[in-house]
């Protein structure tokens, strides 16, 4: 076990967040491994590409991290390994630096001589490589990772250079095989967005997070010539995945409708890629945070029911004589089952509620203290300070003055 394994591995996880392959490869395992994806193999019968990719990374030199480009615009990352018994590798990729769009891919096929037929191959293979919009971030990573390997910045080099510059001299692949070749990799990205909705259910926010990162680097099919459209629409698809996933997780529809409103209306305002991805992330976190927050899985039919109209009508009268009335159980009966299944009794359940409500008002109005009491349904402003107080350890007026001094 070398020293630094620990660091290695770690940072192949994180690699593997932005949906990077990444590689730790003894000298005679390199012979059974295809570093394009297998991309020659379909496309070119007489490249010599892996023969010079492998003879490349044999010959690597020790104290360098290479970054290297292919004539296909794919990144690879490739370093050797210190302290190892016989010569070990680490590589990174494929990876794409620049959007693979119609445009790019008519380019290269010019350039390389493909044959149209594969358009559709080379447009399946491109969704498949993550793309990185900043790849500063992944650079970064790689460079930290060899200087702990190394032992500082100073004991090692970088290299720019070229792997895998070939030219395509022969085609015998036809598009449909190559499409059946490629359908566990398209499993794996459907699988990914069952993996999403799965946590976004759970209300597993951790989990989100970590997906969040790594949906940045997933390519998806362009469908129209106007990319940023594109963009919008594949947002109105995750969109409507994301709220049947919260509603899968107990969410009321009344909450799903509004923030499915509210980023229907903010998906056509975006204007770039940029825009694209941070609100993609923030789809992903709100969804999951609603289902945290307002999730009534696991309660009866009835408790939901109750827990559903405090929610909604904070303002009205939430006695448990009048909700009992409401949902026609007698007092006795809801008190033991509410109490059953949330642990907590129904007036402090409504008390903590409406104190809920008075923060959020406190932070994002200039409400007076009154009218945030009658808006929270306490109509007597000395219990409403008390019981603000009871619940914050401080009077409202004091939390007020504690937002406005940070």
């Amino acid at each position: 076990m070398a020293s630094y394994d620990t660091v290695l591995n770690f940072s192949r996880k994180v690699l593997k967040n932005y949906n990077f392959q990444t590689y730790i490869l003894m000298e005679d395992e390199l012979d059974h491994i295809d570093l394009d994806l297998g991309l020659r193999k379909k496309i070119a019968a007489d490249s010599d590409s892996r023969d010079n990719a492998l003879h490349f990374i044999r010959n690597s030199k020790e104290h360098v991290m290479y970054f290297s480009k292919d004539c296909f615009n794919c990144h690879h990352t490739v370093m050797r390994l210190p302290e190892t018994e016989s010569p070990a590798f680490f590589i990174a990729g494929p990876y794409l630096q620049h959007r693979a769009d119609k445009k790019f891919i008519l380019k290269m096929q010019q350039k390389l001589s493909i044959p149209t037929e594969f358009s559709g191959f080379l447009k399946q293979y491109y969704e498949l490589i993550p793309f990185i919009n900043h790849e500063d971030d992944v650079r970064t990573i790689l460079l930290l990772l060899a200087a702990e390997i190394f032992g500082g910045a100073e004991h090692f080099s970088v290299e720019y250079c070229d792997m895998f510059m070939d030219e395509i001299t022969k085609v015998y692949y036809g598009q449909a095989q190559v499409n059946l070749e490629n359908r566990e990799l398209i499993e794996q990205r459907y699988q990914s967005e069952q993996e999403m909705m799965q946590a976004v259910a759970s209300g597993n926010y951790k989990k989100i997070e970590l997906l969040a990162a790594g949906e940045m680097t997933v390519s998806l099919e362009q469908r129209l010539s106007n990319r940023i459209r594109d963009s919008k629409n594949y947002l109105i698809i995750l969109n409507t995945l994301l709220r049947k996933a919260a509603e899968y997780g107990g969410v009321h529809p009344l909450y799903l409708d509004e923030l499915s409103s509210k980023y229907a209306r903010e998906i056509e305002t975006i204007t770039s890629e940029d825009e694209d991805g941070k609100l993609k992330r923030e789809m992903m976190r709100k969804y999951c945070l609603l289902v945290k927050s307002h999730s009534l899985k696991g309660y009866s039919p009835i408790i939901q029911n109750v827990i559903n109209h405090i929610c909604l009508y904070l303002t009205d009268d939430l006695s448990l004589k009048r909700l009992a009335e409401e949902f026609s159980i007698s007092p006795s009966y809801l008190s033991t089952l509410f109490k059953k299944e949330t642990g907590s009794t129904l007036t402090d359940f409504v008390n903590k509620k409406r104190i809920e409500n008075a923060v959020f008002l406190l932070n994002s109005t200039d409400l007076q203290i009154q009218s945030i009491a009658a808006a929270c349904g306490v109509a007597d402003l000395n219990y409403f300070t008390r019981l603000f107080k009871r619940n914050m350890g401080r009077t409202p007026s004091e939390y007020r003055e504690m937002i406005h001094q940070k």
